[in-house]
């Protein structure tokens, strides 16, 4: 038998863990209607307008009928270290096997896919297109950069 006294704790107890349970369930019915945080992800490069121009204009040439954009990597070579490389993207079955695990990016309306392994170091780099009296090509400003060769064919990182 149950004292009155004992009978008004039971209560009480009994509507704070009701309280505390409704509560629960409608601080978790809010955490579910939150609408989901939309993130935006940066580019792994960034692609001047004059790098953008000149692919455009590689992209209409014979040589790249078929492509969807163009493939940048790093490969070791040269007297620094590794070597900056760029490919036409095809969308052909085997490189559409290899581009499933590539960094997707589109700037100026070209669509540039970097290798996993090239990500690494590659990031943060700016590609540009750059013309003068004696050369004509492209120039990556890599911050991740310890050093570069004297002919700046390569890097190392």
């Amino acid at each position: 038998m149950f004292t009155n006294t004992a009978r008004r704790q039971l209560a009480i107890i009994s509507s704070s863990s009701t309280i505390r349970s409704s509560k629960y369930r409608l601080f978790s019915e809010a955490v579910k209607s939150k609408p989901s945080r939309i993130r935006r992800s940066l580019d792994p490069i960034i692609l001047t307008e004059n790098a953008a121009n000149r692919i455009k204009e590689l992209l209409e040439t014979e040589n790249a009928k078929g492509a969807v954009g163009i493939r940048l990597g790093v490969k070791r070579r040269g007297c620094n270290g590794l070597s900056y490389t760029m490919n036409y993207a095809f969308q052909d079955p085997e490189s559409i096997a290899e581009m499933e695990k590539d960094e997707k990016m589109e700037a100026y309306g070209i669509k540039v896919y970097i290798e996993p392994k090239a990500l690494f170091n590659v990031v943060g780099t700016t590609m540009d297109w750059t013309e003068d009296e004696l050369t004509s090509e492209f120039t990556f400003s890599n911050p991740n950069s310890k050093g570069e060769c004297g002919c700046g064919e390569s890097f190392n990182v």
